[in-house]
Formats: C-alpha cells, sequence, structure tokens
C-alpha cells in the first residue's frame, strides 16, 4: 500500500510541475504552434490591402486617391488594451506594396478581441499618436491625413479611407464686371487689380492637438490675425486669385473681416459665422469653406459661400498636361 501510494503521489507531482512549466510564460511569451493558435484564439496579422486619402477630382469625375507610390508609407498605432490581450504599438511603417502593404519591422498581431488602431499619413519617424495641429497659409507639405479603426483576427485586408486632420478656408478673388446698374458699387473693376496685402481676423484655434485614435481635438479657440503681403492679381470667376489657408477644426462664432489692399487702395469685407458654417457653427475638419470676394470699384462685394467635402482637383492645360493639384503648388511657394 505504500509503495502505491508513493507511484500516486510522485504522479500528482509531476503532473503539478508540468502545468507550472506550460503556463508560467504569458501567452505572448510562448511559442506559437504550428497551427498558429493559443489559448486565446487564432493569431492573425493585420492586413492592408490598400489606403486612400478621400477622392480626387479629375477633370469631371471624381476618383479615389488611392496610394499607390513605392514610397507611399504610413504608421499605425495599436492601443494598449489588457483585459483584451493588447500590448500598445507605436508607429510601425507599413510601405505600399502588392496585395497587401508592407513592413520592415513586427507585423502588427490581432486575436479574436478587436483591437483598437489608427493610422496617418505620411509617415514620419517622429510619429506619435497625438498630433499637433497649426492654423496657416496652405502647405502641402503639412497635411495630415488619418483613420481611426478596429480590426480582429477575423478582420481580412483591408482598406483605409484615409481622412484630412484640417479643413480648408479658400479666398477666391474675382475682378467684378458689370451688372447693368447704375449703381458704381456694383459696377466693373476696371484698374490693374494688384493685390499687395491681405489680412483676415476671426476667432479660430490656431493651434491643436489631434489624438489620432479618437477624433478629437484639444486647443483654445482665440481671436487671431493672418497676414500674407506677396503682391497677387485678381482673377475671373472662372479663374480667381486663390488663397488657401489650412484650419485647425474648431468651433466657430462671431465673424471673419478681411482687409485687403488693392492697387493702393484698402477695402474692407466681412462674413458672419452663421454664413460661413450655417447651422452647425463648426469649422469641420476635411470640409473647404470657399469665400468668393468680388473686387468692385469702391468695395468688396462678398459673393457665394459655398461648403463642401474637401476634395482635391487636378488641373490640367488644354492639351492634358498636369498644370497642379489643388490647392495648388503656388499657395505654397508664396508662402
Amino acid at each position: 500500500m505504500k509503495i502505491k501510494k508513493c507511484k500516486i503521489d510522485c504522479f500528482q507531482k509531476s503532473c503539478i510541475l508540468l502545468c507550472m512549466a506550460l503556463f508560467s510564460c504569458s501567452q505572448y511569451d510562448c511559442v506559437v504552434p504550428d497551427n498558429g493558435k493559443t489559448g486565446e484564439g487564432e493569431r492573425a496579422s493585420l492586413g492592408i490591402g490598400g489606403v486612400s486619402t478621400g477622392r480626387l477630382e479629375v477633370l469631371t469625375r471624381s476618383v479615389t486617391a488611392e496610394l499607390t507610390a513605392a514610397t507611399d508609407a504610413i504608421g499605425i498605432f495599436r492601443k494598449e488594451d489588457t483585459g483584451k490581450g493588447y500590448e500598445p504599438v507605436h508607429n510601425r511603417k507599413y510601405t505600399y506594396g502588392t496585395p497587401l502593404w508592407e513592413t520592415d519591422g513586427e507585423e502588427v498581431v490581432l486575436i479574436d478581441k478587436p483591437a483598437e488602431l489608427t493610422a496617418y499619413y505620411p509617415y514620419r519617424e517622429d510619429g506619435a499618436s497625438s498630433v499637433g495641429l497649426s492654423s496657416e497659409l496652405y502647405m502641402a507639405s503639412k497635411e495630415i491625413y488619418y483613420c481611426p479603426f478596429k480590426a480582429s483576427n477575423s478582420t481580412g485586408p483591408i482598406t483605409l479611407n484615409l481622412r484630412r486632420a484640417y479643413a480648408l478656408l479658400r479666398f477666391n478673388f474675382i475682378r467684378g464686371i458689370g451688372d447693368g446698374t447704375p449703381t458704381s458699387a456694383k459696377g466693373e473693376y476696371t484698374g490693374d487689380g494688384k493685390i499687395s496685402s491681405f489680412t483676415f481676423k476671426a476667432t479660430l484655434r490656431i493651434a491643436g492637438i489631434l489624438d489620432l485614435f479618437t477624433g478629437t481635438v484639444e486647443g483654445e479657440a482665440r481671436e487671431v490675425t493672418f497676414n500674407y503681403n506677396v503682391p497677387i492679381s485678381i482673377g475671373t470667376t472662372a479663374a480667381p486669385a486663390v488663397l488657401d489657408y489650412m484650419v485647425v477644426p474648431s468651433d466657430f462664432t462671431g465673424e471673419l473681416s478681411f482687409t485687403l489692399m488693392v492697387d493702393g487702395k484698402e477695402m474692407k469685407g466681412k462674413i458672419s459665422a452663421s454664413d460661413l458654417c450655417g447651422t452647425s457653427g463648426k469649422l469641420a475638419e476635411g470640409t473647404k469653406y470657399e469665400i468668393n470676394a468680388i473686387i468692385r470699384p469702391t468695395e468688396v462685394e462678398i459673393g457665394t459661400v459655398e461648403v463642401e467635402e474637401w476634395i482635391g482637383e487636378v488641373v490640367k492645360d488644354p492639351s492634358g498636361c498636369l498644370l497642379y493639384t489643388s490647392p495648388s503648388p503656388r499657395d505654397v511657394e508664396e508662402s
């Protein structure tokens, strides 16, 4: 009987030691079996099948602005969620590839519970999930696109449709033409049409911090003044002179007032927040706010105000050659 009891005790101790050895490491430290499964379910790598930056207007049709250049790269973040078994992933670089985008580092691994992720473009080595934004004259190099999303091991290859982080405030300067009325205020502007300076004032966020996971922007709105002193010439309705400003999204109240010097003469105009933003009272990300300023003999007339999705535009000459994408690179050079 004693021998039998000893054998049972030894067997029980062996089982306990074996169990301790098997479960002493975490699910991510353990070697994954060949079948790719752990106690938490099957593990799969994040698959990115395509990335676009919204839509692009090409002549009269709209197409998806898909990123397909060999140098196109995005950054991926995964939020820490220990309850679901996820550790944080910081700024993992993925570069365009086919059929899937590729990473030089470790692939982002997904299990059966959805992970919270976000992607941004263009990739920066010092990229973070909190991004600083600044209201200023449009510069293509400072644009940011992003897209929060969720994925698990059952998601399969995904297509990311990134959205713009900024709002666009566009001023179109148009030469007034005669409208058949006797009042000079509505008459044709016959001067050279040289704008030597332009200033506008409004209560905006001059700076803000964007959370790439939630899309929320933090930052105080205050009255700010923007000055532009590079001479430009007023255009026509079909081809206006354009000034573009990238603006940190925020609530917008009060009014936007502006002053410009045209052929040495000071002219002023203003537009209310309700006329610019409607009932929303916001300058929203990915939205273009377009103000037509018509230059008359003695004043600036506010023409139409358009609010629409901010879509990139490809402008071509009559021969079909690409001139620029809009906002125009000339706006970048003049900054």
